[in-house]
This record gives C-alpha cells, sequence and structure tokens, in this order.
C-alpha cells in the first residue's frame, strides 16, 4: 500500500529521519517494499500483511506508527449521523446473510466540480485518478479510514434497492465499459432486475456520478470476504475497494466513514446533508476480552519484558487495560482488530512492537534433535544442486496454465487423464492446473530465444496435477529445457542429462523411443532398471525432459572413494564396425563389464559406420603384459561379435 508521508503526518507525528520510520515499521511487520518521490513527496510503498485489514488505510498505518513512536493520534473529525428505520423517498431491502452491514444516506443539491489540489494531489501520490469532487471524496475517505464506499445517482436508480445474489444471465456495464456476465454466486445493488453494481468491487456505468447529477445516495457496507474475493477473481475485478473487501473488514469503520464523509461534504459546501441514514446492522460486532500470563509471555517470547512496559506496550496499541494483577492481564480488544482473537496474538503484538531484535539468543537446554527433513526434500535439494552444476539454470513457474499454451497440457502417459480446473481462479487466464511442466518451460524457453539467447538451458522442480480414473493426482517432477543456436543436437541435450544423473548419484538411464500424446516430435521414454522415470523429445527447436521425482527417490549410490592406482594402465583404441541400428550405449556398458581388468571404456565418435572405443586396461596389484592385454582385447572382439555382429576394422 503507498503511504505519502504527507498524509500521514496529518494523522500522528513523525520522525524527521524517513529512514527510521521505515526500519522500524517493517521491524513490526510492514516491509518497506521502495520509496519514491512524486512532486517533492515522499510515499512509501509497504508490503502488509493480509490478516490486517484495519492497516489498509493512513488511519490504520497512523495507529502503528503511534504504537512505535509513544506517540498519539490526531482523531478524524466527523459528523453525527442519525438513524431513522427508513429514508424518505427510498427503500433497501436486504435479502442474503452475506451482508455484515450496510448504511445508506441522501446528500442533496450536489456540486459537481473538479477536485481541489489538496484533495487531487493525495489520490494522485497515493497513485488513483482524478475524477471529479464527489468519486475523489469516496476514494480519499476509503484511503484514509481503509472502508470502501460507492455514491449513487440518486435520481437515476429509483426507489426500491435490493442486495441479493445475481440471477443466471444478468450483466452489468462498469464505469470502465467492461460487460460482465454474473452467476448467481455474485453479490449484487440492484433496482429491480437492474444491476446497479457488483457489491464491494465495482459500480455501473449509467448510474454512477456526472457532471449532470444532483443528489447522491451515499453507501458503505461489509460483506461475506470469502464471497466478495471470489467475485473479485472471477471477474479479475481488482479494484482498491475489492482489495479491501476481501479482509475481514470491522462493520463498525461503516459508520465512521460515513461520519467522515459527510463532515467533509458540509466543510466544502458540496452538498446538502441532513445527516439522516438508514442503517442495517443484523449482529453489531462488540469489543471482546482477551486474558494472558505474564508467564507465558517470557515461556513463548524468550524474553521477560517489565510488566509496566508491556501494559504501555498494550494501551499505546489502543488496547484497554480492563485489569492487571502480579500475573496476567486482561484486555478488551477494538472491534477493528480482527486479527487479534487469541491469547497467542496478543503475546505477538507485545513481543513485535518491544523488537523481536531485542529478544536474547539462548543455546539449545537439550542435546540438538536429530535431523528429520523428510527425503524429498533432501531430494529436491540434491537435484537442484545436481542441475546447476551441469549447467542448467532454475526456473520457477506458476502450477497454473495459460489459455494460449492448452495444447501442451496433456498428460503424456495417461490419455483419460482430465485437466484440473479451478472454480474460484487467481485470474481467468490462470485457470487451469498444468498436467506436465512442459507449457510453462517451452513459454519461457522461447521467449528467450525471441530476446536473442543462444544457448538455454533450464529445469523446473515442481508438482503436476490431473485427475486420472476418478481421482486427483499429484505428483512430483523435474522438466528440463534445451536450445543452442549453433550445437542443437539431442547428443549434446543427452550428455547433459547423463552428466546431471552421474552428478546425483544414479546409474545411467537408457532412452527407448516411444509415441507419447504430447504435440513433440522424436518423443522417447526413460527408463532405469526397466521402470519408466520419464520422458522427453522435441517441440519444433527446444528439447524437453521430464523425470518423475518419487521412482528415482533412494535410488542414489554412494560414493565410494579409492586411492589412486599404484600400477599404471595400458590404452588402446579399438574401431568396430556393426549392424544398423546397434545401441551403442548397450556396447560400452557391455564391454566394461567382460573383464574385471578393464577399468574404463569411453565411446570416441563414429566415422563412416565404424566406431571408435577409448578402452583402458589396468590391474590393482600390478601391470599387466602385453600378452595378458592381448588376452582380454581377444575376448573383447569375441564377445562382442557373438553378442551384437562387431567386426574389427580392417
Amino acid at each position: 500500500m503507498n503511504v505519502p508521508l504527507n498524509w500521514l503526518k496529518e494523522v500522528v507525528v513523525l520522525p524527521k529521519d524517513t529512514k527510521d520510520l521505515t526500519d522500524k515499521l517493517t521491524m513490526v511487520g510492514h516491509m518497506l517494499d521502495k520509496k519514491i518521490e512524486v512532486d517533492g513527496q515522499t510515499v512509501i510503498d509497504l508490503e502488509l500483511r493480509g490478516n490486517r485489514a484495519d492497516c489498509y488505510s493512513i488511519l490504520g498505518i497512523a495507529r502503528e506508527v503511534a504504537a512505535i513512536y509513544g506517540n498519539k493520534i490526531k482523531p478524524l473529525k466527523t459528523s453525527k449521523l442519525i438513524k431513522v428505520n427508513k429514508l424518505e423517498g427510498i427503500s433497501l431491502n436486504i435479502n442474503t446473510p452475506l451482508v455484515k452491514r450496510a448504511i445508506i444516506t441522501k446528500i442533496l443539491n450536489v456540486k459537481i466540480v473538479p477536485s481541489p489540489k489538496w484533495l487531487s494531489q493525495k489520490l494522485e501520490l497515493y497513485g488513483m485518478e482524478s475524477v471529479n469532487n464527489i468519486v475523489d471524496l469516496t476514494n480519499y475517505v476509503m484511503i484514509e479510514t481503509g472502508e470502501p464506499m460507492h455514491a449513487f445517482d440518486l435520481d437515476l436508480i429509483g426507489n426500491n434497492l435490493e442486495i441479493r445474489l445475481a440471477k443466471k444471465g444478468e450483466k452489468i456495464t462498469t464505469f470502465k465499459n467492461d460487460v460482465l456476465a454474473l452467476t448467481k454466486d455474485d453479490l449484487v445493488w440492484t433496482k429491480g432486475d437492474y444491476v446497479l453494481s457488483v457489491a464491494g468491487a465495482i459500480g455501473e456505468k449509467h448510474n454512477s456520478i456526472s457532471d449532470s447529477t444532483k443528489n447522491i445516495l451515499l453507501e458503505a457496507a461489509t460483506y461475506d470476504r470469502a464471497n466478495i474475493r471470489k467475485s473479485v477473481y472471477r471477474h479479475n475485478l481488482l479494484t482498491e475497494a475489492g482489495l479491501r473487501h476481501e479482509k475481514d473488514l470491522d462493520p463498525n469503520m461503516v459508520s465512521g466513514a460515513i461520519e467522515r464523509f459527510l463532515y467533509l461534504v458540509q466543510k466544502y459546501g458540496w452538498g446538502d446533508c441532513d445527516g439522516l441514514v438508514y442503517d442495517y446492522y443484523p449482529t453489531k460486532i462488540t469489543t471482546w476480552k482477551l486474558t494472558f500470563n505474564l508467564m507465558q509471555l517470557a515461556e513463548v517470547g524468550g524474553v521477560e519484558i517489565p510488566k509496566a512496559r508491556v501494559l504501555k506496550i498494550l494501551k499505546d496499541l489502543s488496547f484497554k487495560i480492563i485489569s492487571h494483577t502480579k500475573d496476567s492481564i486482561s484486555v478488551e480488544v477494538p472491534t477493528y482488530r480482527t486479527d487479534v482473537r487469541i491469547d497467542e496474538d496478543l503475546i505477538e503484538e507485545v513481543l513485535r512492537i518491544y523488537g523481536y531484535e531485542n529478544i536474547p539468543a539462548h543455546v539449545l537446554s537439550l542435546e540438538i534433535p536429530n535431523q528429520i527433513t523428510p527425503l524429498y526434500i533432501m531430494q529436491e535439494f540434491n537435484l537442484k544442486s545436481s542441475a546447476t552444476a551441469v549447467g542448467f539454470n532454475e526456473a520457477i513457474t506458476l502450477s497454473f496454465v495459460k489459455e494460449n499454451s492448452s495444447e501442451c497440457n496433456v498428460h503424456p502417459q495417461k490419455g483419460d487423464a482430465e485437466v484440473v480446473s479451478l472454480i474460484n481462479p487467481p485470474s481467468p487466464d490462470n485457470k487451469n492446473l498444468r498436467t506436465t511442466l512442459l507449457p510453462n518451460l517451452y513459454e519461457l524457453s522461447q521467449k528467450a530465444i525471441y530476446e536473442r539467447e543462444t544457448d538455454i538451458r533450464l529445469f523446473e522442480v515442481g508438482k503436476i496435477y490431473c485427475k486420472y480414473k476418478g481421482k486427483y493426482v499429484e505428483e512430483r517432477k523435474i522438466g528440463f529445457t534445451f536450445f543452442h543456436y549453433e550445437q542443437n543436437s539431442f547428443a549434446d541435450f543427452k550428455s547433459l542429462i547423463d552428466s546431471f544423473f552421474v552428478k546425483l548419484g544414479i546409474p545411467k538411464p537408457e532412452f527407448k523411443p516411444d509415441a507419447l500424446l504430447l504435440p513433440i516430435s522424436d518423443s522417447f521414454e526413460i527408463l532405469l532398471d526397466k521402470v519408466t522415470i520419464g520422458f522427453g523429445g522435441k517441440i519444433k527447436n527446444i528439447y524437453f525432459i521430464e523425470i518423475d521425482l518419487d521412482n528415482i527417490l533412494g535410488k542414489e549410490e554412494k560414493y565410494q572413494v579409492k586411492l589412486w592406482p599404484k600400477y599404471p594402465p595400458q590404452i588402446e583404441d579399438i574401431t568396430l564396425a556393426f549392424p544398423e541400428k546397434t545401441k551403442i550405449g548397450e556396447v560400452v556398458a557391455f564391454i566394461i563389464s567382460i573383464d574385471a581388468n578393464i577399468s574404463e571404456v569411453e565411446y570416441v565418435g563414429e566415422f563412416k559406420g565404424n566406431y571408435t572405443f577409448h578402452i583402458k586396461y589396468q590391474n590393482p596389484e600390478k601391470t599387466l603384459t602385453d600378452s595378458e592385454v592381448e588376452k582380454i582385447r581377444n575376448k573383447i572382439l569375441k564377445e562382442i561379435g557373438e553378442k551384437f555382429g562387431g567386426n574389427l576394422k580392417n
């Protein structure tokens, strides 16, 4: 949230050193994201925790500053409200339990003018565009108090309003000219069958404030936050109001916001307000009592804080002290602190204002416990270390697949596996979960190619999801992509994967050609001990491999350290001709198994159908003679000929 310091200064005294302010806000849980200068004024951008609904306002941050420095809050000036059973000429029917509180009031003879500089400048510093004085004032009060509100053109909306769930097929055209097709789960304000707004998110275009508006109906409300959050993300309505309504807002903030708005309208002569309001508040929220033990504070927090200091911290945080004894303190929690519900929450409040940096470090009084890190966690750490060691760079992507990549989102080995879609996706484009790591890794690789990267080696460790035979399935995978502008061959890619397995301490797997369901060419399966552990292929000019992590879990071999051989090896190259389709990898593995005195076999290369192998003969107990080497060589030629049909090149 952006916090213009000149605006914040109107509510609480700030220290002269801005760095001291941002450092201390960070230490109490409101991390500084960045600090910017706009027209000579400082704006700090704070990363707020989702459970601190009260802090999404200038007033909320001012309370935190007051608690840190022991200052007092300057109260906002407001008008008094007069509650009535019904406003003259207009009624509001609420036919859903999703509304916690709603207040409406009329403002007549409004003056629609460009906002004065003090108002437009504050909104611009916050990051919002100025529209007119009334619309800007609703945004101003929302940012100041944390309670969203909305103004309707009273002469356009009719006499009978209703808050209800939308009907199937209903639509709304927003002030941004977007047409939304509503669902039966969306909460809306309506006049009959005409939708005026999506509750807590956005208003309709044709009933909003314009230059011709003469009278307005002002509303502020709190709703079931889960319902609002679903609507916001269902229709991609990421507005400032929606951001706040998806939090646990205090219904008692509604009246305070209305009071503040009416005061400012009267102060600047922008309309006639009589203070009459219709207040729908079926279940009133009152303060609640919590008691915690000072010994518990010491045990949980690891530090003994003097009782007088604890009492001051609680008072500075606006907790009312009900009573206290030698060992315990009872407080009354203000309703806007919707995050403080149990004793431990109070302890956290004391500790964060006292300062986590003031908690002393302690040596464990008992022996260090055994490592209980799950094997799969250690495996993923080793995977990442091995992949980077052989030249790959880690990619971290979302578990969702964009619609334009859906053709790649197919499980390669389970034809009847279904794609899992979220009912309430974080955004319309992120609806389907990935059934393979291919779509996102391919998209990143393709993007790098467009940006003229010539050597691309990416990997990602993550989960894939699908619905298979009526059950939801999660599988852990590691995926690789490879592209090289000059040497873009499968042999180069495979050599890196082989090195990756060697680094892991797992025997090199077998690559078996096989047709897969994915839109990739030259596809193959990867086998280890005749068990399929993955698959791969090529999509356009990018190579891809995906390996199942559970199938290689625990297969790592411990490295055996051997002393450098005392006796030197004898080395020679042998060139052999083989029938077509002979697997050279199997030849290499077979040669080294023929005799115990063959210490190493390396495939050198191929020329006109002839394959050269670099062979080392070595005995740890003595130096081999030429005749002994000749016997081993003859054995190699004989058994290679019998098994593979290989012949020594003339």
